[in-house]
Order: C-alpha cells, then sequence, then structure tokens
C-alpha cells in the first residue's frame, strides 16, 4: 500500500484524511476486516477533528475516490484495497449500485412518459 504511506506522508499530522489512513492502515486493510463508521468517527473524533458520520463520507471518502488509494466501503464499514480480491468486493458492490440506480432512472423516465414527457 505504497500510495496510502504517500498520502499519509504528505499530509499535516491533524489532517482527518492522514489519521483515516492511519487507523485504517492498522486496523483496517482489506474487506474481511472492516471498521465501521461510527468507530471512525469516534477515533477522528478523539484525536481532536470535528466530524460527522456524513462529514466523514464527504470528505475523507469522497478524496479516496479520486486518490491514488482507495477507501473500500461495505455493509460492515471501510477498510484499505490492499488485494484483487478486495478490489473485486468494490467492483460487485458497485455494479450492484449500479445497476439499481439505472432502474431508478428507468421507472422515473416511464412515469415521465405517462405524463407526457420525453427524458
Amino acid at each position: 500500500m505504497p500510495a496510502v504511506q504517500q498520502e499519509i506522508n504528505r499530509r499535516q499530522q491533524n489532517n482527518p484524511v492522514r489519521l483515516t489512513l492511519e487507523y485504517l492502515s492498522q486496523h483496517g486493510v482489506g474487506h474481511q476486516s472492516p471498521v465501521s463508521l461510527g468507530v471512525i468517527v469516534a477515533h477522528l473524533q478523539a484525536q481532536g477533528v470535528n466530524i460527522t458520520a456524513t462529514g466523514f463520507q464527504q470528505t475523507v471518502l469522497k478524496t479516496s475516490r479520486g486518490a491514488d488509494y482507495f477507501i473500500g466501503s461495505g455493509n460492515r464499514g471501510y477498510f484499505l484495497i490492499n488485494t484483487i480480491d478486495d478490489a473485486r468486493v468494490m467492483r460487485d458492490f458497485y455494479e450492484t449500485r449500479i445497476q439499481a440506480e439505472q432502474h431508478n432512472l428507468a421507472n422515473l423516465r416511464r412515469q415521465a412518459v405517462h405524463v407526457g414527457w420525453n427524458l
């Protein structure tokens, strides 16, 4: 996980991304070792970071989606992707989520047609 270590090294000591990556490096490596959102937020708050669960998702988690590292997520919590199996878990999660959203979009289009709209 060299990209995770590089990200840790480039951030200041009290930065929430750094603190999260350090914590996950110790407690949440791989999809079989997820850390719950509540535990992560409590850890950040104990370190003096004023953050909520929503705040974590909108900042720390969102940051990882465009970075050289990736914080994986699932029903049981968050984890650092370290192996191809971890990446496959996230791929499957996204494929399922995208399929559900495509179903929602199709439903919206059907409803729009019923009132004379063409989306």
